[in-house]
């Protein structure tokens, strides 16, 4: 399965988990996520919240421990701006560890380490570089006594507005990729030894990339001229849900050259990709779907296509020009400077190609006669033929030219046959003998020969 690149759309705050409370230990209780109406907005305009099932936790100083559960689903405070969805080890996972308390300052303190579970890096709106927020993990409700005697404050980074007033919270400063663990920060509270118990609720707060959602594209990113691949689009919500309810708008590829790639049907999710000629086509696809809002919103995405080279085999069906699709196949379409240009025996009278401008290729084919056939060739006339791969040519058959050259720029490639004027910039050996026309020049490259003969023929 592969995962393309995201369609860079318009990007936002989103809450990217509801995390776990009271890190006390490295203890934790996993719960189900929970589903509801948002913003969608990511923060930029006030909207009704969404209610999400949030986890309580109470914190026992005497024994540095922390139990969760998972109380009825609660709300966020009216007006908050952001979409909210949850849970602990479903989107986003807190971890506590070294949790010391120290009676005389009156002390709580413990690491605390965030990792992202979502596809989508969290502390980024575009992927790579930090929001200035970074990924902040605030305190919803609480620290509030349960058992014992007394108050307990949090010392954080600093305090904000979020699903309420002066929320405290703490900034991790880094970008997490999926599946990635922040750098330990330690957390402090200030509390007397009255307290036995106490309990909170935090979320964490993150900014990515696609606040809406988003389309992977799935399907084998490599292809080879003149065949197909099949692509599905996988829609997603922000936090890398499928959502089935979502409605394939349209597919297209980019640029718009029908010579490159196209497809050839689509059916809602899937599309069948032609591969015409080598190149790097890009395929987009949008589709629709319901935020959290209750909003309706289109999302995309899109694939790199790698059109792999071919070997075109010249048919002479329409004309002698080189340069004419009808004249190639598969495909009818041109040889371009990756391909392989191979011109074929025949029993008949063909057109054979010929050069009517400056032309590259990888490598050339000229295949021998057939006897009672007609002698295969490829005409330069006054242009020039670059190849960068291997150039054969086999008995009789040839090319050509009037004052062109065959320019031969490849590394470690091989050479053989009856060929025009001959210029060597790459590295060639020989693999069977050249009979070329004089003058035979090696600019900066190599000619080498074990046992055949290079031979240079006069005018």
């Amino acid at each position: 399965m592969h995962f393309l690149r995201r369609y860079p759309g318009r990007t936002a705050a989103l809450i990217a988990g509801l995390a776990l409370a009271a890190a006390c230990t490295d203890r934790s209780n996993p719960a189900a996520p929970a589903t509801g109406g948002g913003t969608g907005g990511g923060g930029a305009s006030p909207g009704k919240p969404i209610t999400v099932a949030v986890i309580a936790c109470t914190g026992d100083l005497p024994s540095r421990t922390v139990s969760c559960d998972a109380p009825a689903p609660a709300s966020g405070a009216d007006g908050a701006s952001h979409v909210i969805v949850g849970n602990q080890n479903v989107y986003v996972k807190l971890t506590s560890s070294n949790a010391n308390y120290d009676a005389g300052t009156q002390t709580l303190t413990f690491d605390v380490n965030v990792r992202n579970l979502i596809p989508q890096a969290l502390g980024t709106t575009d992927g790579v570089t930090l929001d200035p927020e970074g990924v902040r993990v605030f305190f919803h409700s609480g620290p509030t006594v349960t058992s014992g005697t007394g108050t307990v404050t949090v010392v954080g980074d600093g305090v904000g507005t979020f699903t309420g007033a002066n929320q405290p919270y703490y900034q991790y400063n880094t970008v997490l990729d999926q599946y990635e663990l922040s750098a330990p920060k330690t957390w402090q509270m200030t509390l007397p030894p009255t307290v036995t118990t106490f309990s909170f609720l935090l979320y964490v707060k993150a900014a990515v990339r696609f606040e809406n959602g988003y389309i992977d594209v799935v399907g084998n990113p490599s292809i080879r001229s003149g065949t197909d691949r099949i692509l599905t689009a996988v829609v997603r919500s922000p936090v890398g849900n499928i959502d089935p309810d979502a409605t394939i708008l349209d597919w297209t590829v980019t640029p718009a050259d029908a010579l490159l790639a196209d497809y050839t049907s689509e059916a809602g999710a899937t599309a069948t990709v032609h591969g015409y000629r080598a190149g790097a086509p890009v395929i987009n696809v949008t589709a629709q779907r319901v935020n959290y809002d209750g909003a309706t919103v289109v999302v995309a995405g899109s694939m790199t296509m790698g059109v792999l080279p071919i070997r075109r085999t010249w048919t002479g069906a329409t004309s002698n020009d080189w340069h004419t699709g009808t004249n190639w196949s598969p495909d009818n379409v041109v040889p371009v400077a990756q391909d392989t240009a191979v011109i074929p025996d025949t029993t008949s009278a063909v057109n054979f190609p010929l050069l009517n401008q400056n032309t590259s290729i990888a490598g050339v084919e000229v295949d021998d006669i057939t006897p009672g056939g007609v002698v295969p060739h490829v005409d330069l006339a006054a242009f020039n033929l670059t190849a960068s791969g291997t150039v054969f040519t086999t008995n009789s058959a040839s090319i050509t030219n009037t004052s062109g050259s065959l320019v031969l720029t490849g590394t470690a490639q091989k050479v053989r046959g009856i060929l025009p004027f001959l210029r060597v910039s790459g590295t060639y050996s020989l693999d069977g003998n050249v009979n070329a026309r004089a003058p035979i020049r090696v600019d900066g490259g190599r000619l080498t020969s074990q046992s055949f003969r290079l031979q240079a023929l006069s005018n």
